[in-house]
C-alpha cells in the first residue's frame, strides 16, 4: 500500500515539474514571434516611407506565416 502511494506521489511530482517547462517554451516562442514581427515591420517601414503600418503588418504576418509553414526563406533558398 505504501509503495502504491509513493508511486502516485512521484508521478504527481514529475508531471507537475514538466508543466512549467512547457509553459516557458511557449512563452519563449511567443516572445520570439513578437520580436520577429517588430524587426520585420521596422525594416519594411524604414526602407520605404510610403509603406503604412497596416501594410507592413500584413506583409510581415504573411512572411512569418510562410516561414512557420516550412516554406524556405527567399534569400536562403537562392543560395
Amino acid at each position: 500500500m505504501k509503495l502504491i502511494l509513493l508511486a502516485v506521489a512521484l508521478t504527481g511530482v514529475l508531471a507537475g515539474a514538466q508543466a512549467p517547462a512547457a509553459d516557458a517554451s511557449t512563452q519563449n516562442a511567443s516572445v520570439m514571434n513578437k520580436r520577429q514581427m517588430v524587426g520585420c515591420m521596422t525594416r519594411r517601414m524604414s526602407s520605404s516611407r510610403t509603406v503604412s503600418y497596416n501594410d507592413a503588418k500584413k506583409a510581415c504576418t504573411a512572411q512569418l506565416k510562410s516561414q512557420a509553414d516550412g516554406a524556405p526563406h527567399p534569400l536562403t533558398a537562392a543560395r
